[in-house]
């Protein structure tokens, strides 16, 4: 229970830990600061455990940017919150590199303009935006980073968020000149943020493949935050719930899970061969033609996604039964160079969603 006075609300959704990293080093900065601290991980909530927040109150909510956005587990978070008037902190964890002696920064897309909007319509008052380019833990793209620039990146991190809740403490509105520079290219990628969400996570969600080296253990199942993994026949199946926030393939012990880059290009085949359809093209005629309402071109969009996200659960159905047969896992394996890349935790993370404690419970 959060006593009376001061408290600070910290909500985090996180696959490989940047999101709890950003989460606890608030939590500590506001407990330092004399708040009563309750730091949840999004994903273990229940909806009778979030109370509306009082006035004086500061809710803080971390997740990470997928496909500049937000992932729709945490969206769904925003839109059920209750309505307030406290204050609220964003803090978007995006893919940040680093390039030599450059950090370089990501984009957030929707994934600070939405829940801003959102926090704001329901009642709440910006505290700050906080778009924080923590380590890029997208390994199906590129090789987990380095120990020593990752280290370089949190640090950095850590000072940033420690100049926020300074501002913050202070009565005051923090917003990096960053947010401000990039905003006209968030804007600009909005089109992908919302295709990602509406379509792509889905692809991706029928990439993951679990190698031969996968030996049944179900640590990936168990720790992912959204439960979108099954264990069918000692092998793990992900389901359209995936986020694809790598925490899995970061787990494993094994590292047997991998983003199959094969099986993103059949996909790519059948979305190019629905497109040059003949027949989907003169259907998508006749259905837009069924209503004045709806624009040719979205009817049209709207078909072929629908087309493809079957048409990749049809493909994905036998190949995860093909891929126990060492042959055809060791091509799917072997074909994906994420197989042989570094993995990636963000530091002091343990692989799975964490309750913070506050004072009152550690005593």
């Amino acid at each position: 229970m959060i006593e009376s006075g001061k408290s600070c609300r910290i909500y985090y959704l996180t696959g490989t830990g940047n999101s709890y990293f950003s989460a606890s080093t608030i939590s500590n900065l506001a407990e330092e600061s004399g708040y009563n601290v309750l730091c949840s991980p999004v994903d273990s909530l229940r909806k009778k455990e979030i109370s509306r927040a009082s006035k004086n109150d500061i809710v803080v909510l971390c997740y990470p940017t997928h496909g500049f956005s937000l992932p729709w587990h945490m969206l769904k978070f925003v839109f059920k919150f209750p309505a307030g008037r406290a204050k609220f902190i964003l803090v978007n964890n995006r893919a940040g590199m680093k390039m030599g002696k450059l950090f370089t920064p990501g984009l957030s897309g929707i994934a600070i303009l939405l829940p801003m909007l959102l926090m704001l319509l329901k009642g709440y008052r910006i505290s700050a935006l906080v778009p924080l380019d923590t380590p890029s833990n997208w390994i199906s793209i590129h090789p987990g980073l380095r120990q020593k620039i990752i280290e370089s990146i949190i640090s950095r991190r850590k000072t940033e968020l420690e100049k926020a809740w300074r501002k913050v403490s202070l009565g005051k509105i923090y917003c990096p000149l960053k947010f401000l520079i990039l905003l006209p290219l968030d804007i600009l990628v909005v089109p992908i943020s919302f295709g990602y969400m509406l379509f792509g996570r889905f692809l991706l969600a029928r990439t993951y493949l679990a190698d031969p080296g996968c030996d049944g253990c179900g640590i990936c199942a168990d720790r992912c935050p959204v439960s979108a993994i099954k264990m069918i026949g000692e092998r793990p199946w992900w389901t359209y719930k995936c986020e694809s926030c790598m925490r899995c393939s970061n787990v494993c012990p094994k590292k047997a899970v991998n983003s199959s880059v094969p099986l993103m290009a059949i996909y790519t085949i059948l979305l190019l061969a629905v497109i040059k359809t003949e027949v989907f093209t003169i259907a998508v005629r006749y259905l837009s033609g069924l209503s004045s309402l709806v624009p040719y071109n979205l009817v049209y969009y709207l078909v072929i996604w629908i087309i493809v996200i079957a048409g990749s659960w049809i493909i994905y159905l036998p190949i995860h039964y093909l891929n126990r047969i060492s042959l055809f896992g060791y091509f799917f394996a072997f074909t994906t160079p994420m197989k042989f890349w570094r993995r990636y935790i963000a530091p002091g993370f343990r692989g799975r969603s964490i309750r913070h404690q506050t004072p009152s419970e550690r005593l």
